[in-house]
């Protein structure tokens, strides 16, 4: 494997930000960010973070919100400070993966309609051709991150910014996403020749508890992990995001963020079903169940050929014994996954340090650091590879 390191997005550790997440606690919809890790701060501290666990690269995302606060101004200044950051990163061998579009928008992008807009497409495709013209050093590019919990948790169950409860805007968005992921990787691939360009897709495993209950698996399946991946990688948008009309771009890589494993039941109250815990199964802090050969199920299932990085994969515990666990037992089924052929490029731990979780606010502990970057115990996630 190529490339090993940590991740993190920008509205999770920089702080002070004003987008429509901060326009949200105004309202006392969503936990308040604050400063969160202080990293728009301490960017460069974060590098010797990333040199202390044997990093060799850094998947981070770009605040949006920052860089174009008002519609059509862009903010120079800010844009300066990212560069000067992705320059550090290469100076110490530090390969850096930028993520385009993690969440969070302009409040002036959520005024106009946010991603259930028609314009939506064409906002982000201005504000990615802006970026890539301006860090042409860089050449990893994830465009979106997760369309499907985005728009499931905005437009589904409405627990984040917008706060909507609609399935056909919830389409509409994943839709617009889709599309403007395939346009941007036209604008990177544009602007930066040597660019590989994917998104990052959410996945999860799914377990029937009877055969009756293999009718709800079937639909989050398609719907949650098969739609957006078979659209990014075939340039083809199936239904009910598309009657399989062609996108212009096929992603370079397949992007997998993997964290746990769902029992499903058939229920009459819902066409998903209803989800089960099983109490005797290993959790994390957030109820969540880990479950390591999901990591070798999923790269199998979802590579569609295409080589693979894990951009997301971490556990929330404050035990550092546990957390060594998971990742030794993620990697072994990681590397039996690669045996079968799936061609891993790299493995980014969720995540650096603790940090805002959403919903969640700073809860939950997923980080091999603390947010004040003291490091919970000894670990080397290139030694625990090799190893």
């Amino acid at each position: 494997m190529k490339f090993i390191g940590a991740a993190t997005s920008s509205h999770q550790i920089e702080g002070n930000v004003s987008n429509d997440w901060t326009y949200f606690e105004e309202k006392g919809l969503v936990p308040k960010v604050g400063k969160a890790c202080n990293s728009w701060m301490k960017m460069e501290e974060d590098i010797k973070l990333l040199k202390m666990i044997g990093a060799n690269a850094y998947r981070f995302s770009i605040e949006w919100s920052r860089i174009e606060p008002d519609e059509g101004l862009f903010n120079i200044k800010a844009l300066e400070r990212y560069k000067r950051f992705v320059n550090k990163l290469l100076e110490n061998g530090i390969e850096p993966f930028i993520t385009l579009h993690h969440f969070t928008n302009p409040i002036w992008f959520l005024r106009m309609g946010g991603w259930v807009s028609s314009k939506s497409i064409r906002f982000f495709i201005r504000y990615v051709d802006f970026i890539t013209k301006y860090l042409k050093e860089v050449r990893f590019w994830i465009t979106i991150n997760e369309p499907n919990v985005y728009a499931y948790n905005g437009y589904v169950i409405g627990v984040w910014p917008p706060a909507e409860r609609s399935i056909l805007k919830a389409i509409k968005v994943v839709r617009n996403m889709l599309k403007a992921s395939s346009e941007a990787y036209g604008v990177v691939k544009s602007n930066i020749n040597t660019s590989y360009v994917g998104m990052a897709h959410h996945v999860r495993v799914f377990r029937p508890m009877d055969e009756l209950s293999k009718i709800p698996v079937a639909l989050r399946e398609y719907l949650f992990n098969f739609l957006p991946i078979y659209s990014d990688v075939h340039a083809i948008l199936p239904p009910p995001a598309g009657f399989m009309e062609n996108l212009k771009n096929k992603a370079d890589f397949v992007g997998l963020n993997y964290y746990t494993k769902d029992n499903v039941r058939f229920s009459l109250k819902s066409i998903f079903g209803e989800e089960v815990v099983d109490e005797s199964s290993w959790k994390n802090s957030l109820g969540w169940e880990v479950y390591p050969r999901g990591i070798y199920e999923v790269s199998l299932r979802f590579s569609f050929g295409k080589p693979v990085f894990i951009t997301e994969n971490g556990i929330a515990t404050e035990n550092h014994k546990e957390r060594l666990r998971f990742i030794k037992e993620h990697f072994h089924w990681l590397k039996e996954a690669m045996k079968k052929g799936v061609n891993v490029l790299g493995y980014f731990y969720w995540s650096l340090m603790d940090n805002y979780e959403w919903k969640e606010g700073y809860k939950a502990k997923f980080g091999i650091f603390t947010r004040d970057r003291k490091l919970r115990g000894k670990l080397n996630l290139r030694k625990l590879w090799e190893g």
